[in-house]
């Protein structure tokens, strides 16, 4: 059999055909076969794993509305892709050198051979996993090049290329997951509802997180949730179908009981709130994470993203999602998070059946939450909501909030917490080894649920404002709960802890019902599932119909589905309930703020400067330091999250951590030992406490020895300088500000211009485009007596550090002593109260635009401004030009036009030198260039200022601030118009980034004529 697969699959030489070349050597090994066998060890590696996981999890094509082509292009990428990216050594070899073919088609076995193998040990440790994986890969090459039953061993696993993607394409879940959500759905009959219905369905939020210490909603922290009760129903004792967004949404909407392995689609649930209401309401639906409603139906629906856009983000999610199931367990969380969803993305269905959960949860979401402003989402949603005169509407979001991850304060700005800084949570557990993990994040979750509060408050304002607030049914609710209890699972189910109340935790929810022109509160305390929330919508909207849903009988007791397994019935709440609001009533203290959580709760709030200070021995660096530097409270974004790591051998192991913000104990936290094995600390800083400008943040180890003291541990840190202007803008002096409120008073130091005499320096740039730059400074007057070289991007200090790098091209200028005269710096993600990467501008895109400056500091002391070079001009693939500039900058070239303006008005010889006059305009910015540069033969020459003025080009556009746009200047070796338009190139740097190459079509001069005016047409 595999003597007919090899010569089905061969292509043999005329050489191979009779056995020996006339030379006598070995036949050449047959391409064709080696390539089928790199397409089937390529799919193995490759695209298996992930077909394995789909077909596990079809419902991840209705969740993100893929079709049955997107996985048809999908599985040609898969099987096209790393199968060409890995044969083109082997076609390369058989091309230039035939007889490699061998060894560059087994070069490639190895490494195939050695992922399929990393995957089957991931989960050993990293080295260990590794080590066996790349012996596999080397026993897999040397195994193809010696042995024939090898390679066809290794031939036969090319059925591996058809079988694999045919498996997933006849699955009938892929399939039915796959089809369009609108096929064969049947609208019901009028069910006589005639009332608005506004529905928001919360994720992930928690009953107790509502309620104050005697099991009311917390009017205080609650105060726009608690105002909706007063003319509403709220129902205590309400409960969530499952813990699992996909199972308990389908659940709630449809009114049938959860059952795991149904797709939360509309294929699925056929009769639900949409298909019940659409006969009579107009329906508008944002839900992330089901489809349930129609599309056809859904006025909110915009339509699937283009195939290409679609196949992106698909591409980009499985790619991570295969390094998560191929690397080995501990390197996972260096990997860019794919976890915290709503389920085990990667369970088998065994598991699903009631084992263990053991897997990694995958992100079955992280689309959702990690690519999307969820209180945007909510914002956009609530003003769609408007009154009708002809059909009434039917308003349901599905919002991700306050599901993790928890980075909003009450007042809805966002602080930098990704999900990497969720620690002391393994695999959806809290660590048993301390409470503190859970305690932390359950403040954070705390006050995000502040927030929800305050996004209900818009909601309940719009609809008051639309005047349909009295007539419509208003429903608040979430899909399940959240637990924070150390060594249980956050949000999966352990029906074995129902004594512990973990399932109670999960299972127990808000739900607040307003009916039409209900005035006056009620409590209804009897246990209700929200299995029975749609006949109950029905039936207050005015339905007359007998029956609305053929569903399932709810229990009398109401249940709870666990998607990993288990079902619980939750009966008495009592006893739990006042466990858990007794003890959030401690942590929250008398001030009944989540900020009062801290393993020190006593010392919030209290002066440092009252406190007896110590010098602890240990020392720490905090993460994004500059993030305090430039603090603007009036962004939508401030760093309220502080997260350090402890250097060296000194880190405290048990202690307990204050961080003082401006002087004030801000918060006490405890540290936590990473992954890595780092000791380290995260803390969350009230927002009040932070001031506009600069802030200061230090870190204290706490101890009790004959009463409460500090131990201040020194900090990894570079100083803060604030640049001091005078009255023309132009910067005098640097202000050494204090990074610590315990650090010296400021101190001015002069800026200077640069002396080569004496203290000077430079900008080189980098290398390539990117985030790194580089550049060197020295004081003659004092050898690597540089102190700090601080760098500035729109106005913020991003970087200080000091200038001791070799820099032997330097010293060989300036002197031996001037060797460690360089420094490099990386750019920081972001500016703290700047624009976020992800659709909007990095602080990447602003260096490129406006460059860094930077100045170097001397220990004399001293200041000077770093100059910088204009490189030579780049042509890019397309023909499209830039201009490279040391200090960062990237200068896209282009004409005038586009709100650009400018010319070359007069040429005139000056002995060995010209006078080169003209004007450049930002017209609809009103702002003349930054600068004009001038290039000859390609290479930079001479830049001029612009500050002349020019009443002609302020007639011209009827404004007064582009008076000053005119430039003066001496150009070196030109001597006529023709031999400039030939060789030099004039461009006027915007401070909008780009760089306008003035036109140089001077006319010729007569004989003897001097000099020479372009005069342009007014109307040009």
């Amino acid at each position: 059999m595999f003597d007919r697969l090899r010569a089905v699959l061969r292509r043999a030489t005329p050489q191979e055909r009779s056995g020996r070349s006339s030379r006598g050597r070995e036949p050449q090994p047959n391409l064709a076969s080696g390539l089928a066998a790199i397409a089937g060890l390529s799919s193995l590696a490759f695209a298996q794993p992930i077909y394995d996981l789909l077909r596990r999890t079809p419902e991840f094509f209705a969740i993100r509305d893929l079709s049955m082509g997107d996985l048809l292009a999908l599985i040609a990428l898969l099987a096209l892709g790393p199968p060409l990216v890995f044969s083109a050594p082997a076609i390369v070899a058989r091309i230039l050198r035939p007889p490699w073919t061998r060894a560059a088609l087994a070069a490639t076995v190895g490494p195939l051979a050695g992922i399929i193998a990393l995957q089957a040990l991931n989960g050993l440790a990293g080295p260990l996993a590794l080590s066996v994986a790349v012996s596999a890969g080397t026993g897999a090459l040397w195994a193809y090049l010696r042995f024939e039953v090898a390679r066809t061993f290794a031939l036969v696993l090319s059925v591996a290329t058809v079988l694999v993607p045919v498996l997933l394409v006849l699955d009938g879940d892929v399939r039915k997951s796959a089809a369009r959500q609108d096929a064969m759905v049947e609208i019901g009959a009028d069910t006589g509802a005639r009332a608005p219905i506004i529905v928001v369905i919360f994720d992930e939020w928690s009953l107790t997180s509502i309620l104050d210490e005697d099991g009311a909603i917390d009017r205080e922290r609650l105060p726009n949730l608690a105002a909706l009760a007063d003319r509403a129903t709220w129902y205590p004792n309400a409960t969530a179908p499952a813990d699992a967004t996909e199972l308990s949404i389908p659940a709630i909407l449809s009114g049938s009981q959860p059952v795991r392995g149904r797709l939360p689609t509309v294929t699925e649930h056929p009769t639900n709130l949409f298909t019940l209401l659409a006969a009579s309401h107009d329906l508008h639906v944002v839900e992330p994470i089901t489809s349930l409603c129609p599309p056809r139906l859904n006025l909110l629906d915009s339509g699937r993203p283009p195939t290409g856009e679609r196949l992106s983000l698909l591409v980009s999610d499985l790619s991570l999602v295969w390094l998560a199931l191929t690397a080995p367990s501990p390197w996972r969380d260096r990997l860019p998070p794919v976890t915290h969803a709503w389920s085990g993305f990667g369970r088998s269905r065994a598991s699903e059946q009631g084992s263990p959960l053991t897997d990694e949860p995958l992100a079955r979401a992280a689309f959702h939450l990690g690519r999307t402003d969820r209180a945007q989402t909510f914002r956009q949603f609530v003003g769609e909501i408007e009154p009708s005169p002809e059909r009434p509407g039917l308003y349901l979001l599905h919002s991700l909030l306050p599901h993790a991850p928890w980075e909003y304060l009450p007042s809805g700005k966002r602080y930098e917490g990704p999900w990497g800084d969720v620690h002391g949570l393994e695999r959806e557990f809290w660590t048993e080894e301390s409470p503190w993990p859970a305690l932390h994040h359950r403040k954070r979750y705390l006050l995000q649920v502040e927030f929800v509060d305050h996004l209900i408050g818009d909601l309940i304002a719009r609809l008051e404002s639309t005047g349909i607030f009295e007539q419509s049914v208003v429903v608040i609710t979430a899909d399940h709960g959240v637990a924070f209890q150390p060594g249980r699972s956050r949000r999966f189910l352990v029906p074995s802890d129902l004594d512990g109340g973990q399932p109670l935790d999960l299972a127990s929810v808000p739900l607040v019902i307003k009916e039409p022109f209900q005035r006056s509160p009620r409590v209804d305390v009897t246990p209700i599932s929200l299995q029975q929330l749609v006949p109950r919508i029905l039936e207050v909207a005015g339905s007359t119909a007998d029956s609305a849903l053929s569903a399932q009988r709810t229990p009398e007791q109401p249940e709870f589905l666990g998607q990993s397994g288990g079902r619980v019935r939750i009966d008495d709440r009592a006893a739990w309930r006042r466990s858990r609001l007794a003890r959030q009533a401690e942590l929250l203290g008398k001030s009944n703020d989540p900020m009062a959580i801290g393993v020190r709760p006593e010392l919030h709030g209290r002066s440092v400067a009252a406190l007896p200070i110590q010098t602890s021995g240990s020392e720490i660096e905090i993460k994004d330091s500059w993030s305090w530097d430039h603090v603007d409270t009036d962004q939508p974004a401030v760093p309220a999250l502080v997260q350090g790591v402890f250097k060296g051998r000194n880190a405290p192991n048990d202690s307990e951590i204050a961080v003082a913000l401006n002087g004030i104990i801000a918060t006490t936290v405890q540290p936590h030992v990473d992954p890595d094995g780092s000791m380290r600390f995260t803390a969350l800083l009230p927002e009040a406490g932070l001031v506009a400008g600069l802030n200061h943040v230090d870190v204290f180890l706490t101890s009790d020895n004959d009463g409460v003291a500090l131990e201040r541990v020194r900090r990894v840190r570079y100083p803060v300088y604030t640049a001091t202007r005078n009255r023309r803008g132009h910067v005098v002096a640097l202000v050494r500000r204090p990074r610590s409120a315990q650090d010296d008073p400021p101190a001015p130091i002069a800026v200077g211009r640069p002396d080569p005499g004496g203290l000077f320096g430079h900008l080189d740039g980098s290398s390539q485009p990117g985030p790194t730059l580089k550049g060197w400074a020295v004081d003659r007057a004092d050898p690597n007596g540089i102190e700090h070289v601080v760098v500035y991007v729109a106005g913020r200090q991003i970087w200080a550090g000091p200038a001791d790098l070799n820099r032997p091209d330097v010293a060989s200028h300036v002197g031996a002593t001037h060797q460690k005269s360089g420094f490099r710096f990386r750019l920081p993600p972001a500016v703290p109260g700047g624009q976020r990467p992800g659709g909007r501008e990095s602080l990447t895109d602003i260096v490129h635009r406006e460059g860094v400056v930077a100045y170097a500091i001397s220990r004399r002391p001293a200041a000077t401004r770093l100059s910088f070079s204009y490189l030579p001009v780049e042509r890019g693939r397309r023909g499209m030009e830039t201009i490279p500039v040391t200090d960062g900058r990237r200068l896209a070239v282009q004409p005038p036009g586009g709100g650009f303006d400018g010319s070359i008005d007069l040429l005139t010889e000056e002995g060995e030198n010209s006078i080169i006059e003209g004007w450049a305009a930002d017209i609809e910015r009103s702002e003349r260039p930054r600068q004009i540069v001038i290039y000859k033969d390609g290479k930079f020459l001479v830049n001029l200022g612009v500050n002349r003025n020019r009443p002609d080009v302020a007639a011209r556009f009827n404004d007064d601030r582009l008076l000053r746009t005119g430039f003066r200047g001496r150009v070196p070796g030109v001597s006529d118009p023709l031999t400039f338009s030939r060789r030099f190139r004039v461009f006027a740097v915007m401070l909008s980034g780009v760089a306008v190459e003035l036109p140089t079509n001077l006319p010729l001069p007569e004989a003897g004529a001097s000099p020479v005016k372009a005069e342009r047409d007014q109307g040009e």
